[in-house]
């Protein structure tokens, strides 16, 4: 893979905080030293600070809530 391959695959999981420990580390190094994912790197991160921005948070209703979590337990415990 081409440093444009994997920077177009890994830049949005660095953006935003997905990468484990030791790939973000590499991630970062790789970018202080390329030009072209420093600016993909910075151009994902303004990105997704306008989604956050922009995005409306809200809670779920309790009973949609309660439904889903008996869902999950079901599925879990009753597999």
């Amino acid at each position: 893979m081409k440093c444009k391959e994997i920077c177009e695959e890994l830049v949005f999981r660095y953006a935003d905080n997905e990468m484990e420990h030791e790939m973000r580390v590499a991630f970062k190094l790789h970018v202080a030293d390329c030009p072209e994912c420093a600016r993909k790197a910075k151009h994902a991160e303004r990105f997704l600070m306008i989604v956050r921005k922009k995005s409306v948070r809200t809670t779920a209703p309790s009973h949609l809530r309660r439904r889903l979590l008996d869902g999950l337990r079901r599925d879990v415990l009753l597999p």
